[in-house]
């Protein structure tokens, strides 16, 4: 109840908008469409549509959204010029006649601009637009950190933003602003993919060859995402081309990757395929000095098709398999499998001034750790996702409405227990509504109220999830932007993994293990943008994230492994700065984070051995400071990039002694001649810190361009001074495994035009 009455200020201000916009509105003319790439049929957003009235000059406009979807309502009849522009395209231009009571669909497929080569460069290097927790990528930004293989990954950009924190070159785990990996939102094409990112963490499932484009939010995301409490990455995969046949073929000593493309019907479908497998384990025997027994795998599918108007859907498919050992002398082993299968259609009907965006799928996966021919620990997830959301504008007022219907079905098998019975199976199917308004006040200010309501089949009550993000431009214009964010978030699932032990990246997903309580986030976060005329770019960003009911693993004076389970409280703060400057052969990114993440949990040992029930500490993902760098020239025909990383210690729980286990369960041991088992007696949770990480990567690439083909030759190192990073450190054998060292490579891709 308490819920429904904080929540009440936020529905009562969406209906009286709707009802004020609706009874305001007059019967005059209206103009809405889709804008897209003429070539490829994918959605162009950020696009600008412009509409002047040609008797008083008075102008009005905005930008495409992620589905290239424009609407300008309220509009008095007359006679217009109209106009669309986005970078590196051809501008469209037209005179448009408007008659009362009129509304007209026009869809607009931008032709790219052949004739300025330079330009088009030049907007592949524009800076990265940043908004309340939001980054939106495109794949062009993927390619400007160097990375072993024959294109840039989404894996190897996002360990350079501030406040996200990896745990290496292996792993594949990205912690962000305080939150764990179990607790991040990645949908490809709007269907979640649990982990997809491979265990060598240079590589995700998202090539940039692959990828459109993609929104990263940190923090403070709307209401359309629920279900996580840290952070949502919405991946859009881009289609196949639908007018020719062409391919691209690479090979480095890291992986190898196919992708070809092409028309289903010429102009009408197209389909996209591409397969990957790493070949590391084959060659860092000679190229890294050791064998590395990490193996990852990756095959995907799309298949789109254009209707009239612009509307289109598409299926995919992506299957990954990810198989290793962190430990290169233990038999630990582990291994994960995702297998996701989508849909997803975007229509606007003609004479309709509402965009429908239908999206389901099923993602699946299996992981297991322990003996390569037993794993001890395994684990299996299931999702069926529906989701439609709608799209209209209310007068200058637009509205995001839909509904989502997900039901899990989760399993789990365990040799040790984790918080409950050994083996277990749950399925908990979620029902839910969202609303969100994006409401200009005045020509400087926009907000957007939101709320979320979901209904899980469990313990859990109705849930409400309230939100509310804005944006003010004080001088009327886009170099100039204060935003800001607020929301609560709910996750009913958990993934749980033992924190403890570095080198583990086996999860498994349960219902709250403790109790009926969710994990609940709070977000609070604030910023400032300033763009100058001279292609810099600043900006900063404050947050704050007040944590609740997170499952941790329960301490314990000897250092074992084990999955017992205990509760805590805990917030993370923190402020990230960037300066980018985009030029004409160059550009550079500079970003600072500082993080401060502290969790506060009670158990019962506490008391014994530190006189306290209670007991404060920073949880292993808490990196203080974080600085990157990078650089990317054009000299002549050559292309040079440079990305340097530093990050302060991530926490460890010290040793506080030893001590021998003698058993006395069969016989009495002689205490003078045997010793027994050496055991670690371990302090208090993660009171020390590992030495800082820092490496810096470079590479040299230039392109041969013939008549229908193109070879790209690239060449670089990964830690190229050979930094000794530690990965953890092993405190039952006192042994320290550390990243990788220098890792040189070359890659040769071939694409056919």
């Amino acid at each position: 109840m308490q819920g429904i009455i904080k929540s009440l200020p936020i529905l009562l201000c969406c209906a009286l908008t709707l009802w004020k916009a609706n009874h305001a509105r007059a019967q005059q003319a209206s103009i809405q469409g889709i804008i897209t790439d003429a070539a490829s049929g994918q959605p162009l957003e950020a696009a600008n549509v412009f509409l002047k009235n040609l008797a008083d000059e008075t102008a009005r406009g905005m930008a495409t959204d992620g589905n290239g979807f424009y609407q300008i309502s309220n509009i008095r009849p007359g006679t217009y010029l109209f106009r669309i522009t986005f970078v590196g395209h051809i501008p469209y231009q037209d005179t448009l006649t408007l008659k009362a009571n009129s509304r007209q669909n026009i869809n607009i497929g931008l032709q790219t601009d052949t004739e300025e080569l330079d330009e088009v460069v030049v907007s592949l290097k524009q800076t990265t637009q940043v908004e309340a927790g939001r980054q939106r990528l495109s794949a062009s930004d993927l390619g400007r950190v160097p990375t072993p293989g024959g294109s840039g990954d989404l894996a190897g950009y996002l360990q350079t933003l501030p406040g996200v924190v990896s745990t290496g070159d292996r792993g594949g785990q990205l912690f962000i602003r305080g939150g764990t990996p179990a607790q991040n939102m990645v949908l490809i094409d709007g269907t979640l993919i649990y982990k997809p990112f491979h265990i060598l963490g240079f590589f995700s499932a998202f090539p940039e060859d692959l990828v459109s484009g993609a929104d990263f939010y940190a923090g403070g995301f709307g209401p359309e995402y629920t279900g996580q409490i840290s952070s949502v990455i919405d991946v859009k995969m881009r289609d196949g081309d639908r007018n020719q046949t062409k391919g691209s073929a690479s090979l480095s000593p890291f992986l190898g990757e196919v992708t070809i493309e092409g028309p289903l019907k010429k102009g009408k479908s197209s389909w996209i395929a591409s397969t990957r497998r790493s070949l590391v384990e084959q060659t860092s025997s000679t190229i890294l000095g050791e064998k590395q027994p990490l193996h990852f795998e990756s095959q995907y599918l799309k298949m789109s098709f254009f209707g009239e108007g612009n509307s289109r859907c598409s299926m995919m498919g992506m299957r990954t398999y990810d198989r290793g050992r962190l430990d290169p002398v233990e038999d630990n082993v582990f291994k994960w499998r995702n297998l996701v299968l989508g849909g997803r259609c975007v229509v606007l009907p003609e004479g309709s001034d509402l965009l429908f965006d239908m999206n389901a799928g099923i993602s699946h996966i299996t992981n297991s750790a322990g003996s390569a021919n037993n794993p001890e620990r395994s684990a299996r997830a299931t999702r069926f996702n529906l989701d439609v959301k709608l799209t209209q504008y209310s007068g200058s007022i637009r509205f995001d409405y839909g509904g989502f219907l997900h039901v899990n079905s989760l399993n789990y098998d365990m040799s040790e227990r984790f918080g409950g019975p050994q083996t277990d199976s749950e399925h908990l199917p979620s029902l839910g509504t969202f609303i969100q308004s994006t409401i200009p006040i005045g020509d400087k200010m926009q907000i957007k109220p939101g709320l979320a309501l979901s209904y899980h089949r469990n313990n859990y009550p109705v849930s409400l999830e309230p939100r509310l993000r804005l944006s003010w431009h004080p001088w009327g214009n886009d170099q100039q932007s204060f935003h800001a964010a607020v929301g609560r978030y709910l996750q009913p699932i958990s993934g749980i993994t033992d924190r403890r032990d570095a080198g583990s990246v086996f999860t498994a997903w349960m219902p709250s293990p403790l109790g009926s309580s969710q994990m609940e986030a709070i977000h609070v976060l604030g910023g400032w943008n300033q763009s100058l005329d001279n292609g810099l770019n600043i900006s900063v960003e404050t947050y704050y994230k007040k944590l609740d009911h997170l499952p941790v693993s329960a301490w314990s004076s000897i250092a074992r492994f084990t999955t017992d389970l205990a509760l805590a409280d805990g917030m993370s703060y923190g402020s990230d700065i960037r300066l980018e400057y985009a030029g004409n052969s160059w550009n550079a990114f500079l970003g600072y984070g500082y993080s401060h993440t502290e969790y506060e949990t009670s158990q019962g040992h506490f008391d014994e051995w530190f006189g306290s029930s209670t007991q404060q500490y920073h949880p292993t993902h808490d990196r203080r400071h974080q600085l990157s760098s990078q650089l990317n020239v054009d000299l002549r025909s050559f292309t040079v990039g440079l990305s340097w990383q530093f990050g302060s210690g991530l926490p460890y729980t010290r040793p506080l002694g030893f001590d021998d286990l003698l058993r006395f369960k069969e016989k009495l041991p002689n205490v003078k001649e045997e010793y027994g088992t050496p055991r670690v007696i371990m302090n208090k949770p993660y009171n020390g810190r590992m030495p800082p990480f820092h490496r810096l990567d470079i590479s040299l690439e230039r392109s041969f361009r013939f008549a229908n083909s193109q070879l790209t030759v690239k060449g670089g190192a990964m830690n190229t001074y050979n930094r000794t990073n530690l990965f953890y450190y092993d405190v039952y054998d006192h042994e320290q495994f550390n990243q990788l060292p220098i890792a040189p490579y070359l890659s040769l891709k071939f694409e056919t035009h």
